[in-house]
C-alpha cells in the first residue's frame, strides 16, 4: 500500500515551491540597471564618465582661472550609471551617491548634501556648470575625459 500525503501537506509543498520560484525570479530580474537616478534635462548617457575642470569663475569676482595654469584648482568627478560618484582635487577626494533633478545634480556623502551642480549647458562632452557648496558658488567649464 502506497503512502498518501494529506492535501494540506501537498498545498504547503506547492506553496513553498511557488514562493521559491517567485523569489528566484525577483532576484534575477533586479539589477543595477534598475537604479532610479531621478529625472534629468539632458541624456544621462552624456553624464556618465569622468569630468575635469577647465576654467573656473568665482561668483562676485572678475577673475577667470584657467585650471591648467593653476594646478591647485585641479578637480574631477566621475559619475557612474549606478548612482555613485567619485571625485578628487580641490574639494578633496571621496565618493558617494548622486540624484538628478531637472538641470541639477546633487551629490551626497553619507546621506548629506555635499555639492550641487547646476548644468547650464551640456553638449559634445563639454559642460558649463554652476557648482554650489556651503552657500558659495562658482561657474566652471568642464570637459569629459572618459566614459
Amino acid at each position: 500500500m502506497a503512502y498518501k500525503h494529506p492535501k494540506t501537506t501537498m498545498k504547503k509543498i506547492f506553496s513553498m515551491m511557488f514562493l521559491l520560484a517567485m523569489l528566484n525570479f525577483c532576484m534575477t530580474s533586479c539589477s543595477k540597471d534598475d537604479v532610479n537616478l531621478g529625472s534629468f534635462d539632458y541624456p544621462t548617457d552624456e553624464l556618465f564618465g569622468t569630468w575635469n575642470a577647465s576654467v573656473i569663475h568665482v561668483k562676485g569676482s572678475l577673475r577667470w582661472i584657467v585650471v591648467e595654469n593653476y594646478p591647485r584648482y585641479k578637480m574631477s568627478i566621475t559619475f557612474n550609471s549606478d548612482g555613485t560618484f567619485s571625485g578628487e582635487g580641490y574639494f578633496g577626494n571621496g565618493s558617494g551617491t548622486y540624484r538628478l533633478y531637472g538641470k541639477t545634480i546633487t551629490t551626497y556623502i553619507d546621506g548629506k548634501v555635499y555639492i550641487t551642480y547646476t548644468v547650464n549647458e551640456l553638449s559634445s562632452g563639454v559642460a558649463d556648470i554652476t557648482l554650489t557648496k556651503g552657500g558659495e558658488s562658482m561657474d566652471i567649464t568642464v570637459y569629459k575625459s572618459s566614459h
